[in-house]
């Protein structure tokens, strides 16, 4: 009776280790099931990191080596969205090779980020050919190549890119040779108008020592009395004379230069405020002005002029 009461015992306790067992088992495997459940529904809500902590429950949980490939994955994705998010902060501080770097790192199997990190880069590329075209307007063509090729260097197959390098290369060196020929055109007008300014010293001698003589001709024994400004014909010969051998600045807007000393004369061109004006010679005319011939440097050009040009347009304060 009493052996018959210890099997009995036995037999009562390997009833409930085994069903504790299986109980454990059932429950463990119910979580599991729960968590693997969760763990995919986080992929594809795009939460890598939740999804990547339940995995490594899991293979805690279960010891199968399918969830470390699956934590794995979630790793990899995590990595993906983690460039996506560099690659917008980057475009918001309008880094954009680095914000294309980290858009190229995203893969293709990350379902919630890849086609938006795809448009990212689109916008990216736009970035850079809006802002390298602002250098190029502002002649720095080195600045905009600088961000093209940087920019090819991480998209080499982005054909718009390639493009808009080949087209400021292209702008560029026209902006050089045109720069060379003004340069050029520039030397040369110097050259002339230094030759033309030492030609016009000597003939401003000469005028004045004119102008002198027929001043002193002009004068009458039989009124030396009479102030010398009353008379309009010495007084404009008198201001011929200051003026001769000096340089003023126009002050009418498109002044006209004649190739004569009259405004009948053929009108050479029009030249803007604030051009230098040396003359050389003087003549009064009928009217209250005097008839400059002079060396006329444009404002606005590179343009020098050897023409005639009223008083009335010069800012005269001596």
């Amino acid at each position: 009776m009493k052996q018959k009461n210890i099997i009995a015992v036995v037999l009562i306790t390997v009833v409930i280790f085994v069903g504790t067992f299986v109980g454990l088992n059932i429950f463990n495997s119910s979580k599991a099931e729960k968590l693997d459940k969760l763990a995919h529904q986080c992929i594809v809500d795009g939460n890598y990191q939740k999804a990547v902590d339940y995995y490594s429950e899991l293979y805690d949980r279960t010891n199968d080596g399918s969830y470390i490939d699956k934590k794995r994955e979630a790793v990899e994705l995590l990595s993906s969205k983690n460039n996506y998010d560099y690659g917008v902060n980057y475009l918001k501080e309008m880094k954009y090779v680095d914000a294309a770097k980290s858009f190229l790192k995203v893969s293709n199997k990350d379902s919630v980020n890849y086609q938006k990190a795809q448009q990212r880069l689109q916008e990216s590329t736009q970035a850079v050919i809006i802002a390298s075209d602002s250098f190029a307007e502002d002649d720095n063509f080195d600045a905009s190549l600088n961000m093209l090729n940087s920019y090819a260097r991480v998209m080499p197959h982005e054909t718009i890119v390639i493009d808009k390098i080949k087209e400021v290369e292209k702008a560029k060196n026209q902006y050089n040779e045109k720069k060379q020929d003004e340069e050029k055109q520039r030397a040369l007008s110097e050259k002339k108008e230094k030759e033309a300014r030492e030609k016009a010293e000597k003939l401003a001698n000469e005028s004045a020592e004119e102008l002198k003589k027929e001043k002193e001709s002009t004068k009458k024994p039989d009124k030396k009395d009479e102030s010398y400004e009353t008379d309009d014909n010495k007084r404009l010969i008198d201001l011929c004379i200051r003026l001769v051998g000096k340089t003023y600045l126009v002050t009418a807007d498109n002044a006209k230069i004649y190739e004569e000393p009259s405004n009948k004369s053929q009108v050479i061109s029009s030249i803007p405020m604030g051009s230098e004006v040396y003359i050389y010679e003087a003549k009064p005319d009928s009217g209250q002005r005097v008839w400059c011939h002079a060396i006329i440097k444009s404002a606005d050009s590179l343009k020098s002029y050897d023409a005639w040009i009223s008083s009335n347009n010069l800012e005269i304060n001596d």
